[in-house]
Formats: structure tokens, C-alpha cells, sequence
């Protein structure tokens, strides 16, 4: 069963998010801060996270970068939800925490469902080719 991190500090979103994503089967970890999601990225391997990028204590962006930038987590798809529809908030997740994919708030369920599992999907074949690379 693959595992989601969920970072977002409304609660009526990250129930919603949680909830359709439990119905999918998915094992879902929710977090409101970027601390707890900090402390769940050391103690879970995690398929897939979906980040808010204004969190209330710790910016998205940095939770993405311990995300990318720590040696188990480094292939880890990020998902970056947002309400900012600036290029700039895009731009500054792609250079700077190196996301996968980006869905602007509010986000339609439909969506939501058709990304994760494309992600999780390409996610499973770079394992794949990383262990057939690393075996041979």
C-alpha cells in the first residue's frame, strides 16, 4: 500500500485530500506543520508527498528540500499544492526544491486522483531502473 505524506495546514483541505486518497487505498500520513512533516520523513518511506507551499511555520519549499536533499528520500515525488498562481511560486519550487508536479488550490478531486497516481506510476519505474542499473 503506498504511502502519502500530506502537509497542509488547513484542516478542511488535508481531511478532503486525506479522505479521497484513503478511498483510493492509499495509506495516508497528514501533517499541519512542516515539523511534523519533518519528523515523518525520518521515521517513514514515504511513495509520494503532497506539500502546501504557505505553511505556517516552515515554508513548503524547505520541506522540500530536506525531502530532495536527504540520500532515502532524494527519489521521493513531490506534489506541491498551492494557492499562489504566480509563475514565480513555480519557478522557485522547481529550482529551488526540484518538485515533480504543481496543482493550484482549489483543486478538483478528479485531478488529484489522475496525478497521484501517474506519480506513484512513475515513481515505481524509476525504482525499478535504479535497481537494474545498480544490478548490473
Amino acid at each position: 500500500m503506498p504511502k502519502i505524506l500530506i502537509v497542509e495546514d488547513e484542516k478542511s483541505v488535508l481531511e478532503m485530500l486525506k479522505t479521497c486518497l484513503e478511498r483510493q487505498g492509499y495509506m495516508v500520513i497528514p501533517a499541519e506543520t512542516g515539523a511534523i512533516a519533518l519528523k515523518w520523513i525520518k521515521e517513514v518511506k514515504l511513495d509520494l508527498a503532497i506539500i502546501d507551499l504557505g505553511l505556517p511555520d516552515i515554508n513548503g519549499i524547505e520541506v522540500c528540500k530536506a525531502l530532495k536533499g536527504n540520500p532515502q528520500t532524494k527519489s521521493t515525488p513531490i506534489m506541491i499544492l498551492t494557492g499562489n498562481l504566480t509563475n514565480e511560486a513555480k519557478i522557485a519550487g522547481n529550482l529551488e526544491a526540484n518538485a515533480d508536479l504543481f496543482l493550484n488550490k482549489p483543486i478538483e478531486l478528479t485531478d488529484l486522483r489522475t496525478a497521484v497516481g501517474t506519480m506513484l506510476a512513475n515513481g515505481e519505474r524509476k525504482k525499478l531502473l535504479l535497481r537494474s542499473v545498480y544490478k548490473n
